[in-house]
């Protein structure tokens, strides 16, 4: 049993179930009919409406124990598209503390890195079950090295969000790996080669990378391969992509684009540093080739090569392409509960869960200044002020210039 959320939103707003992450726009008249029938009980009168909640009680699973409603008020006017009135996704960096040292790590993790509070988890939870958030990205650092990972996973699920985990799986314990199972919508590990190609990247070498891929999934764990593309091991993605076909019921390959942040600014450089016409074709092949296997998902910060891929793999237009979520959707949160605009971003606090809700940080100027810089960047240069998808692809990431576009690429001689 769970119980469900309605939160309000500027064009309707949204049902979210937390068992499996299912979650459901719905415009204005649909969310007041799905609000009346879920929260109060009252049945649609007219045949229409009434096909319309049975198609939504048909996309929720069963079964629901209730539902909460939430309006926390519409800003007005947005600089960005796409606005939600709170975060849905929190990006939680539980520790600074992984024994690794990988040269590309974007968090430069430590040894002796700490882990945040127990005190501190909870109300970082509190404040995201206040703002309606829906699911929670647990990172760091190591996750497995926090001494309560399996209380704060259980934490959020009390707290009606989804948990996700990414981890390297390395000296996860039986009592984790239950947690990790009963908890997690999913669990992520990186892979940014294959063979002594992953161990250019991951101090733990290919070999044991293996061996954690074959733990989690004997323990029942829905498993994601993360795959950072960077200018360097682009041309090895048919390998990845071979060996992620490999893996028997993979729960699905999420593409993510690296980063100049933490140790990461010395090591690979982003897939701008090469023509865009040299990084697509090793990406449309490598999605061809997953899809018929498994789910393929792509980090936001993609957006400008996702303008491709939805032309070419025959989606309605803007309909896979989702630009910078930061301050739009989600935030970051770090290990001393400072709420920043992603993870990669520690040295732009937005305000702290300790003094603030997560609501008035949202709203607050340091969040309103981010979004009036995404807003500004559209008009970096006159082709993608003039490109008709640039209101949800928003240009790419707002800080770093991480991968180039087909549409703003110059023209063959």
């Amino acid at each position: 049993m769970a119980e469900i959320l309605l939160r309000r939103e500027s064009y309707g707003g949204f049902v979210f179930h937390p068992t499996d992450a299912t979650f459901v726009h719905l415009d204005e008249p649909a969310f007041r009919m799905a609000a009346a029938a879920f929260c109060h009980g009252e049945e649609p009168r007219d045949e229409e409406s009434g096909a319309v909640l049975r198609e939504l009680r048909e996309a929720l699973p069963a079964p629901i124990s209730g539902a909460r409603y939430l309006d926390l008020g519409i800003e007005a006017p947005a600089p960005v598209s796409n606005l939600y009135s709170a975060p849905t996704l929190m990006d939680f960096q539980i520790t600074d503390n992984c024994e690794l040292a990988c040269p590309q790590c974007y968090a430069s993790s430590r040894p002796d890195g700490k882990h945040v509070s127990w005190d501190d988890a909870r109300l970082a939870m509190a404040r995201m079950r206040e703002a309606g958030v829906c699911q929670v990205a647990i990172g760091g650092g190591e996750p497995l090295r926090h001494p309560r990972l399996a209380d704060i996973l259980a934490e959020a699920r009390d707290n009606g969000m989804v948990p996700n985990v990414t981890t390297t799986g390395i000296g996860a314990t039986r009592e984790q790996l239950d947690a990790l199972a009963r908890h997690c919508g999913a669990v992520a590990l990186s892979l940014e080669g294959v063979g002594d190609n992953f161990s250019l990247r991951r101090r733990q070498g290919f070999a044991v990378f293996e061996e954690q891929v074959a733990r989690l999934r004997h323990a029942g764990i829905k498993l994601v391969l993360q795959i950072t593309l960077s200018a360097e091991n682009c041309d090895e993605l048919p390998e990845m992509v071979d060996y992620a076909l490999g893996v028997e019921s993979l729960y699905g390959v999420i593409f993510l684009a690296h980063k100049p942040a933490g140790r990461g600014v010395r090591f690979d450089s982003p897939l701008s540093g090469r023509p865009f016409a040299s990084v697509y074709p090793h990406v449309i092949e490598a999605v061809h080739r997953l899809r018929a296997h498994t789910q393929v998902g792509f980090d936001c910060c993609l957006s400008p090569l996702l303008t491709a891929l939805e032309q070419d793999l025959g989606f309605p237009p803007m309909g896979i392409v989702e630009g910078c979520s930061a301050t739009r959707g989600s935030l970051g949160l770090t290990v001393d509960l400072d709420c920043v605009p992603c993870t990669f971003l520690p040295e732009q606090p937005l305000g702290n869960l300790r003094r603030d809700s997560l609501l008035d940080i949202w709203r607050g100027y340091q969040s309103r200044r981010f979004r009036q810089g995404q807003a500004a960047f559209l008009e970096r240069d006159a082709r993608c002020a003039g490109c008709g998808v640039n209101s949800v692809c928003l240009g790419g990431c707002p800080v770093w210039d991480l991968v180039g576009c087909r549409h703003a690429e110059p023209p063959a001689a």
